[in-house]
């Protein structure tokens, strides 16, 4: 999907930032952050214009993407950043960390998602102006935010893959090829991830 975004939006660089200690999963996740952090350089390895950033995995305290556009903006201050995001993560965008400060701070594209709508479905509160049509070379909608800053729906595929699924066909033994790219299925199989121990141990 990184891809299908980068040449739609004609983005010359995308930066993959893998989250430490997501706010919204306050559980252990499922795997340790430098497991993530390979499993992103595995997948991105090779391909032009993506790059991955530890930024996160650095940060001491929850993942918070504010934070994060901060400290990519003071390193870059000529940067145009999007915030590329999910829909369904945008109809929650309300319980983010300091939510108002983030949609003011970049532009922001959204993915679509299963079972959502070709419209963005904002939480409560959250008011949205649909734009005219636009003349940009790319297909879809957009829309400003509060403060100005634009929400980009582009026309994408949408892929019914989930994370949760995958690790759970891993967990049962079930075939994974083509879920994910090579090199991250290879990370997956030589370190044991989400494999079911249990399941390893009987005879």
């Amino acid at each position: 999907m990184a891809i299908e975004v980068k040449e739609m939006l004609g983005i010359s660089r995308m930066v993959l930032f893998p989250a430490h200690h997501p706010p919204h999963k306050p559980r252990q996740p499922v795997s340790e952050a430098r497991h993530r952090l390979a499993m992103v350089a595995a997948g991105a390895a090779g391909l032009p214009g993506i790059e991955v950033s530890d930024i996160e995995i650095r940060r001491e305290g929850p993942s918070y993407s504010l934070l994060t556009v901060l400290s990519f903006r003071r390193s870059e201050p000529d940067a145009q950043i999007l915030f590329v995001m999910g829909a369904d993560s945008f109809s929650e965008v309300s319980t983010w960390h300091r939510y108002e400060e983030l949609l003011s701070a970049c532009d922001f594209v959204l993915l679509p998602r299963p079972g959502a709508g070709t419209e963005p479905a904002p939480p409560p509160g959250l008011r949205i102006e649909k734009e005219a049509p636009h003349c940009y070379s790319w297909v879809g909608k957009s829309f400003r935010l509060p403060g100005g800053r634009r929400l980009l729906c582009p026309s994408l595929p949408t892929l019914d893959i989930s994370s949760s699924a995958i690790r759970e066909k891993v967990r049962t033994g079930k075939c994974i090829r083509g879920l994910l790219p090579a090199e991250v299925e290879r990370y997956l199989s030589d370190n044991g991830l989400y494999v079911d121990r249990g399941e390893e141990r009987r005879p």
